[in-house]
């Protein structure tokens, strides 16, 4: 029997040789590249799309970067410079991207409630209505290329838009009409999921506690078409993370207190046509 002594050692060799071949080996995580806000209002979805892709067998690095305003990222992502971002959904962007149709927030980026200077809360205590609002004379600030700025044009409300960095506009709420060198404005439209973090990092702000404005949309995931393989991926995974309990999951752990906090019930609940 010596002669097969060098049976185990070709067995080993062998052996090793298969896992280092296998598909079962160390996958390679995906890079992608996305956007992030200091304010910690984009968590959700960094946590979502990592949490989704890697339950689904596709590990996942983000590639995170911070604070670039909307006008520059959407520019960087046609550009193919930025995989995924989240966007309200919208018939032309539907159209101009690849994008995963799966509502993110249930609804909620369709919730709006004000961002106001103090002592400026009890100018909306009496609103009723949409009428009532029309009639205040109250004008929202904007980023360039918001979906907000069709939503208040479709129901005739009044409202500026501020090119250059958005986050400017919680700064020029403290500051007197006068001194912002901009048109008049009274008031910055933020969703019911984004406000409690906002206003964490600019607490002489308030967030007005009478109205809730509600129109017809949610952020989805938009895919660049540098990166469009990854469209089946995410969505697959999306799909996976609804079945098995986990978007409600990070859902619940991201919004449940915030929006506890905003008293949604009792405000009186101002119903947006929503544009196409």
């Amino acid at each position: 029997m010596k002669e097969f002594w060098w049976i185990p050692i070709r067995l080993i060799c062998f052996c090793v040789l298969l896992l280092a071949t296998s598909p079962l080996q160390a996958q390679e995580p995906l890079k992608i590249r996305v956007i992030g806000q200091a304010e910690g209002t984009s968590n959700y979805y960094h946590d979502l799309l990592k949490q989704a892709l890697t339950q689904a067998g596709h590990p996942v690095e983000l590639d995170i970067r911070y604070d670039i305003p909307q006008k520059r990222y959407i520019a960087m992502f046609e550009h193919g410079l930025i995989d995924v971002v989240w966007l309200l959904k919208s018939a032309e962007r539907n159209q101009k991207y690849q994008h995963v149709d799966i509502d993110l927030t249930n609804g909620l980026l369709g919730q709006r409630v004000l961002m106001i200077p103090p002592g400026t809360g009890q100018d909306y205590a009496e609103i009723k209505n949409l009428d009532n609002f029309r009639k205040s004379g109250k004008v929202g600030a904007f980023g360039t290329n918001w979906f907000d700025i069709d939503v208040w044009e479709v129901n005739d409300l009044p409202y500026v838009v501020l090119d250059g960095d958005w986050r400017r506009i919680y700064d020029l709420l403290l500051l007197p009409r006068p001194r912002r060198n901009t048109p008049p404005f009274d008031y910055f439209s933020r969703g019911v999921s984004e406000i409690s973090y906002e206003i964490s990092i600019h607490p002489s702000l308030k967030i007005e506690p009478h109205l809730l404005f509600i129109y017809d949309r949610d952020f989805v995931f938009y895919i660049s078409d540098k990166s469009k393989y990854l469209q089946p991926i995410i969505e697959q995974s999306l799909h996976q993370a609804q079945a098995s309990g986990l978007m409600q999951r990070l859902f619940k752990h991201y919004f449940s207190e915030p929006l506890a906090n905003l008293d949604l019930d009792k405000r009186v609940r101002l119903n947006l046509k929503t544009p196409k």
